[in-house]
């Protein structure tokens, strides 16, 4: 019997997340820091995926993660703690009584260690731990980190961690996700490549994939390293900060209501919250300049009938669909209403099992598997991560905030929404001059609260 296997990863794995990390930060008024790394190594121990390193494969061609099948693993949970003598400043801090606040991200050095990699070449030479868990204790709150691999684990991924490890804290049974030599969604996206095509010519100039075409590209070192360029130059030069814009309750009741009183068109929560960030954030930017949005589409609901076992998949299972693109004139002339039902009907494409097949088609034969992204000026990434459920986890303590990180380097332009208690939090990397026009609309909002 063998003592370890290789569970393999897929090109949706290696296409640029390779080279990140993600981490997911939470201030909480107190924690167990015992109870914490108990519970932590229960869920190694358990769910052996995540003891595993990095590995290439010369026979499959591909990376994947070496997992401990027996044996202690207690030397592969890397759980690294800091105490801190001063105070978190309130700024970090959610205001739970306002109907919306902007608050500002914490560094990263409370969340996570820095000896911790970003990229599979780095997690594979040093055979680094794939999850780690990072504490910093001041004498007001206590912060708590948890880092992936993105090249190993998506949101929904980092979310079972997260539900595991409340579990574990509070004594509940949880479902490991299976562990395989085999890669399920790649015999998936196999099977679906060879079935019967469902989609038009990917090649025909259709708005869809012209856009697709012009955003992912092949990850060529020119390709990566312009996308690292813009970055760059977004933070030089416009002096771009990553900031967390939370909604509560009212504000959120607030902007229903707008838009149940301009029409009757059904639109999410999400489409709502979308179309509002984009009007508040080019509110002082009114010229014809086109504005993209990316909208990162999970597709195991797409499969898991055919596939149940993807429903406790942890690895990447993301496609990007363009939505849309609208003008800075549109997103300040076009009502909220009006631009959530845009957004809702030009996502309307990637809900069907047609759509993912011409987009693995796409990254298979076009880019061979490995791409970057070309965004353009005023091009953005968004991914609505509320089904991850990352907020769902309390350390048994009252939480203050909840914050993300990419790492080494984040685009300029991305935007993430996720549930936080009663409310929700947008966290984007934006331009200073936008995330002062956001200030302003929230300001203005807080303001109607005694009119709700």
């Amino acid at each position: 019997m063998n003592d370890t296997i290789l569970a393999p990863l897929t090109p949706l794995d290696q296409s640029y997340l390779e080279n990140c990390s993600i981490s997911t930060g939470y201030v909480v008024q107190h924690l167990d820091i015992d109870a914490l790394r108990a519970a932590s190594l229960r869920v190694i121990d358990k769910w052996r995926l995540l003891a595993g390193h990095i590995e290439w494969s010369k026979t499959l061609s591909t990376w994947g993660v070496r997992v401990p099948v027996h044996g202690d693993v207690s030397s592969r949970l890397k759980f690294t703690v800091n105490k801190l003598k001063t105070r978190l400043p309130p700024s970090f801090v959610v205001n739970e009584n306002t109907s919306a606040h902007v608050l500002t991200r914490p560094p990263l050095k409370y969340f996570r260690h820095e000896s911790v990699p970003d990229d599979f070449q780095s997690y594979a030479s040093s055979k680094a731990p794939i999850f780690s868990v990072h504490v910093t204790e001041f004498a007001n709150c206590t912060c708590v980190g948890l880092t992936v691999s993105h090249g190993v684990f998506d949101g929904f991924g980092g979310g079972l961690i997260i539900h595991a490890l409340d579990d574990e804290l509070k004594g509940k049974p949880w479902d490991v996700p299976p562990l395989s030599e085999s890669n399920i969604l790649r015999e998936a996206l196999h099977d679906l490549e060879s079935s019967p095509r469902m989609y038009d010519d990917i090649h025909k100039e259709t708005a869809t994939y012209s856009a697709l075409r012009r955003t992912l590209v092949p990850g060529s070192i020119p390709n990566t390293l312009a996308f690292a360029a813009d970055a760059v130059y977004e933070k030089m030069w416009h002096n771009t900060e990553t900031k967390v814009l939370y909604l509560g309750p009212k504000g959120v009741a607030k902007l229903r209501k707008e838009v149940k009183d301009e029409a009757t068109r059904k639109v999410s929560t999400a489409d709502l919250l979308v179309a509002w960030f984009l009007k508040a954030i080019y509110a002082n930017e009114e010229d014809g300049a086109p504005v993209s949005l990316f909208s990162a589409v999970a597709i195991r609901a797409h499969l898991i009938d055919r596939y149940p076992a993807l429903k406790h998949y942890p690895h990447n299972a993301i496609a990007v669909h363009p939505v849309t693109p609208f003008t800075k004139q549109d997103l300040a002339s076009k009502s909220l209403s009006e631009l959530a039902f845009l957004h809702r009907r030009s996502l309307k494409p990637a809900t069907e099992l047609a759509w993912v097949q011409a987009y693995n088609t796409y990254l298979s034969k076009a880019l061979r598997g490995h791409l970057t992204y070309r965004l353009g000026p005023d091009g953005w990434v968004y991914s609505n991560q509320m089904q991850g459920g990352l907020n769902e986890i309390d350390f048994d303590s009252k939480q203050y905030s909840m914050f993300f990180w990419l790492t080494p380097l984040e685009p300029g332009r991305t935007l993430s929404i996720n549930r936080f208690k009663d409310g929700y939090i947008i966290q984007a990397n934006a331009r200073s001059k936008r995330w002062r026009a956001v200030q302003k609309i929230v300001e203005d909002l807080d303001k109607l609260e005694a009119h709700l």
